[in-house]
């Protein structure tokens, strides 16, 4: 950016009294509001409306200039206009001493998605599904127009005083030449996107633009107004989390395949979201919750076959890992579930590791034993008791959290974040390794399996599982009470069904 420049607009804003003259009348009451890599943005009053001016503020010979007359032109010329900036005017400003600057005047919106996200106090499953929707629909229609934004950040998403959004910044979006006489070409040096959100793929400036760079973006806006972070490495922060409708869950899943760093791998374009998402709700409609629990039930029952007499706690090494491989053979149409009482999540990968320690997704379990019952299915009973776990030892010191690489080495887990390591001289990318996050810290006695219709799954019984963990030392009669209090509540879909 143009410090010349900058002083410049500043100075003959103020000289003017927060004013300038335009094609189109006065704009006065300017004040700055937003300064990015290639503008300077100002609010003002024109005509009794509020509009936003960006300036150009660098060499105006330079490609930037280009791009900037792009980014008005070939935007204004679209025929649905609606979700994207509402741009006024074009100009280049005339100053007093014949010096001249490129300007684009454009609606004011209310606020950008960082500031309205950073002014809500209360996370909204309604505004968060909103937004989602919103890019799908955005980028769908910019994309079937030759369009590539590549620049999809919070502060490039506007919000009004309605909660709708508005895509702005084209700055450095790329356009199909075909379709579009202004061209906005990129040179080597100039700034391809904000790191955060932006496809690791357009470090590189000589990959071709492609949906798929939106896409990820997409999926980096989402995660991030979920969680105020957005997301690399692995052991993503699940939607499901904090939102528990059915809209989260298939949001999520599609997330996932966004967020994958290789771009062979995600959505090539929307439309690939779509059918996915179709696909999704339709595979949904199609599942049965007794069928479901049923295969649970089976995977109890040839676990240990005694279970038929009655509640069984079972120590030995063979029950527990038969009840991993029992498991992982049915065939679900949904993911199982784990519940804490404070918290439940839905888990992909349930590994055993030998010794008596499960995996479950990242966290590493010790298992003192397990408690088994078959009942009417929806209160079937599974119940990993676990004791404390002995921390990794990494260069002398224990550690609770820990990444293991290729099976082999284990390493501290702020490589995450790094996104690279350093194995015997050679720096290694986290992406091109096999990497399991394992997670040994353990603040709860007892978790609870089930399918998401079980009784001990649903959120309603959490205080029931909340207050069964208190109980610390427990024996059959407590299992059987806890069994009879969680029959009190059931799914939904189960109660609608008996």
């Amino acid at each position: 950016m143009s410090e010349n420049a900058v002083k410049r607009i500043s100075s003959f804003i103020k000289q003017n009294n927060k004013s300038i003259i335009l094609t189109l009348g006065e704009v006065s009451d300017l004040k700055q509001i937003g300064q990015g890599g290639n503008g300077l943005v100002y609010s003002g009053i024109l005509n009794n409306q509020e509009v936003a001016i960006k300036f150009l503020v660098e060499d105006k010979q330079s490609s930037k200039l280009q791009r900037f007359r792009a980014e008005y032109f070939n935007i204004n010329l679209l025929e649905d206009r609606s979700n994207i900036v509402n741009y006024i005017n074009y100009e280049e400003i005339l100053f007093e001493d014949g010096y001249s600057i490129p300007a684009i005047i454009m609606k004011k919106y209310e606020k950008s998605l960082k500031s309205f996200r950073e002014d809500t106090k209360e996370i909204s499953e309604e505004t968060f599904i909103k937004l989602f929707y919103f890019l799908l629909n955005t980028l769908e229609k910019i994309h079937k127009i030759g369009i590539i934004h590549r620049d999809i950040k919070p502060e490039n998403i506007l919000v009004t005083k309605e909660v709708d959004f508005v895509l702005t910044d084209f700055g450095i979006a790329s356009y199909n030449p075909e379709l579009y006489t202004l061209k906005a070409k990129t040179e080597k040096r100039e700034r391809l996107a904000n790191y955060e959100f932006s496809a690791p793929e357009q470090a590189n400036r000589d990959v071709i633009p492609a949906p798929s760079m939106d896409i990820y973006a997409l999926g980096q806006v989402c995660q991030w107004y979920a969680f105020g972070a957005t997301h690399r490495g692995t052991n993503r922060s699940r939607i499901t989390d904090i939102f528990k409708s059915e809209e989260a869950e298939v949001i999520d899943i599609v997330l996932n395949k966004c967020l994958d760093n290789n771009y062979e791998q995600r959505y090539q374009s929307v439309n690939e979201i779509f059918k996915h998402i179709d696909e999704i709700k339709e595979s949904r409609k199609e599942v049965d919750p007794f069928e479901e629990m049923y295969l649970l039930n089976d995977a109890i029952r040839a676990t240990c076959p005694s279970v038929s007499q009655g509640i069984q706690f079972v120590e030995d090494e063979k029950y527990i890992k038969r009840l991993v491989e029992n498991i992982n053979k049915q065939n679900f149409k949904r993911k199982l579930w784990f519940n804490t009482g404070i918290g439940n999540s839905d888990f992909r990968k349930l590994q055993y590791l030998g010794n008596k320690k499960i995996l479950i997704d990242y966290r590493e379990l010790k298992i003192k034993g397990i408690w088994l019952y078959t009942g009417s299915s929806y209160d079937d009973l599974i119940i990993f008791e676990t004791e404390e776990n002995e921390p990794f030892i990494i260069n002398g010191e224990g550690a609770y959290y820990a990444l293991i690489i290729n099976n082999e080495h284990i390493v501290e887990a702020h490589h995450l974040s790094a996104g690279y390591i350093e194995i015997d001289d050679e720096v290694y990318s986290l992406s091109d390794l096999q990497v399991e996050e394992h997670n040994r810290s353990n603040d709860y006695k007892y978790y609870f399996i089930g399918t998401q219709f079980h009784s001990s799954i649903i959120s309603e019984n959490d205080a029931v599982l909340d207050r069964f963990q208190e109980k610390g030392i427990i024996n059959k009669e407590a299992v059987s009470q806890l069994i009879r209090n969680l029959r009190k509540n059931k799914h939904r879909e189960v109660f609608y069904r008996l």
